[in-house]
């Protein structure tokens, strides 16, 4: 019987990972108006038994009987209307004898509008509507919510919270180099070489003494002078040394401060499994989209991207100076309509050529063009300026970094 005038939301929680109530949100008190007057009728009728004749008493008295239940049921089915926002997700339970739940996890919440009609302006209730990115919803439209404009504050807050939502920075921010390159993407690899450059071409250039000073190797066993306050060590199984690990000095020791990541790191630990490698998935991620910016926006001033650049070193490494076009999108491990859309480019503005190699069965080649020898040896003297965008990083923790993104690669290949 409990369970007919109790919905029991504390049984609908995902305890185990760490699902909360945040706010539990009852029907307002004028949803109820509606059932009270239905019971008022029926009293009314239930009345009337007193009124008429005794042998036809029972008449209105059954008929106010009756309309009395439907109004108790009618106020029990408003009360067991629950909506409930938790740390994760916002649900709907309703139901008497037959319970339904309709459930929408907060990264699916596009756009939550909110209705306030007169008297919902009046007495502090409203109606909200929920868009969401499936097209057949179990939760829409939610009557008769009091404090409407708290209850989507709080959803607001748990969405921002979780890290579904990242902040934006103003349009109007602008960093200081944004006036530095005034040639476009799109734009040609014309004019950008001079006769100097030509002659260099055929030329290597001598190698120029390093000012870093080089990190030392730490054996795994042997006693370290290293100030564990000021520098973390990892061991590393590297695979292609006879000793079965080594110890790399990875850099000195950050301060711990919480960020978007970070932070929903957190909240994924409360939910799912394998906090660390979604973490460190993020920052890859992350770390992979602002290095690509940075060379970018170096290699600009020669009319590249590092996806044209990249095509232009693979050329320059090759002995020959040719590649197949088959070869050379499997070697970037990328998309042939992507690749394409670079040779192409690269085709027009003179730095490769396509040559058909003799014989029935040829292959198109790409063949690197003197210009594009030129541009490539420019363009890496720039990137090599800016140390690859990893500038941050030492020798030892470059090498280290190497190590184990090879070896994911090789594992996954």
């Amino acid at each position: 019987m409990s369970s007919l005038t109790d919905p029991q939301v504390e049984n609908h929680l995902i305890s185990e990972e760490g699902e909360v109530i945040v706010d539990e949100v009852r029907r307002h008190p004028l949803a109820f108006v509606t059932p009270t007057l239905i019971i008022l009728l029926g009293l009314a009728l239930a009345a009337m038994s007193f009124a008429v004749p005794p042998e036809y008493a029972a008449v209105p008295l059954g008929i106010g009987c009756a309309v009395m239940l439907f109004g108790v049921y009618r106020a029990l089915f408003v009360h067991m209307d629950r909506f409930v926002i938790t740390n994760m997700r916002v649900f709907r339970i309703h139901g008497i004898f037959t319970q339904h739940k309709a459930t929408m996890p907060m990264a699916r919440i596009l756009d939550i509008s909110v209705h306030k009609p007169l008297m919902g302006r009046i007495f502090r209730y409203g109606h909200f509507v929920f868009e969401s990115a499936a097209q057949d919803q179990g939760l829409r439209d939610i009557r008769y919510v009091g404090r409407p404009d708290e209850r989507d504050l709080t959803i607001q807050t748990v969405i921002q919270r979780s890290g579904l939502r990242a902040t934006i920075k103003s349009f109007n921010t602008k960093s200081e180099g944004d006036d530095d390159y005034s040639t476009e993407d799109e734009g040609t690899a014309d004019d950008l070489l001079t006769d100097k450059d030509l002659a260099a071409s055929d030329s290597h250039a001598e190698n120029s003494e390093s000012d870093e000073v080089r990190e030392r190797i730490f054996d795994t066993g042997a006693e370290s002078s290293v100030n564990t306050e000021e520098w973390n060590t990892m061991e590393l199984d590297v695979g292609y040394r006879q000793r079965e690990s080594e110890e790399f000095r990875v850099g000195s020791a950050l301060p711990v401060f919480e960020d978007a990541i970070s932070e929903a790191a957190g909240e994924w630990e409360l939910r799912w499994p394998e906090r660390n490698r979604m973490q460190a998935a993020t920052e890859l991620m992350h770390a992979h989209r602002r290095l690509i910016t940075d060379l970018d926006e170096k290699l600009r001033p020669l009319g590249l991207n590092y996806a044209r650049y990249e095509i232009l070193l693979l050329l320059f490494f090759e002995p020959s100076g040719a590649i197949p076009l088959v070869d050379l999108t499997d070697r970037l491990q990328v998309e042939a309509s992507s690749s394409f859309h670079s040779v192409r480019w690269l085709e027009e503005n003179g730095l490769i050529e396509r040559i058909l190699e003799p014989g029935d069965d040829g292959e198109v080649l790409a063949e690197l063009t003197p210009k594009g020898r030129a541009l490539t040896d420019r363009a890496s003297h720039l990137v090599a300026d800016i140390r690859f965008g990893l500038g941050t990083m030492s020798t030892s923790e470059c090498h280290q970094l190497t190590a184990l993104l090879s070896r994911q690669r090789r594992l996954r290949d």
